[in-house]
């Protein structure tokens, strides 16, 4: 088992933490910076997005979408559940996906290569969409 163990740890020293490159994590692409999108990360409060929200919603938005990513994607759930748990007439669809992003590893000394690794991490697009609460449907007259 100490066998197993010393591997991995000499595999992730030469993989991730070497001392002749500097790891830098690319910032994940963004499909638009319209008003209506939000991008969840990990960093920032639940409550400044909360408020973010309540914002376009006074501002009569038809529509909000939200971006999670890897250990986001709670925080994205959470936060389209408490919309739509506020504001009634807001419902919410989602779609996961896998998303790639891109590490880079910059050589301290001369005599290294620059590197890049791609890895891919969960996503997850949650769309809060206004739906016409006093909407009924047309039925037939019984005559």
């Amino acid at each position: 088992m100490a066998e197993v163990n010393n591997k991995r740890k000499s595999f992730k020293n030469n993989k991730n933490h070497s001392s002749k490159h500097i790891h830098r994590k690319r910032p994940p692409a963004k499909f638009s910076q319209d008003e209506n999108i939000i991008y969840v990360n990990s960093k920032t409060h639940l409550k400044a997005f909360v408020e973010r929200c309540n914002k376009l919603i006074n501002k009569n938005q038809e529509e909000i979408i939200i971006y999670c990513l890897g250990a986001a994607i709670s925080k994205g759930i959470l936060l389209a559940l408490q919309v739509c748990e506020n504001n009634v007439s807001y419902k919410l669809e989602t779609n996961t996906f896998t998303s790639t992003v891109v590490d880079d590893f910059e050589p301290i000394v001369d005599d290294e290569d620059y590197e890049t690794n791609t890895r891919n991490k969960s996503a997850i697009q949650i769309r809060l969409f206004r739906t016409d609460l006093l909407q009924t449907e047309n039925k037939p007259s019984q005559s």
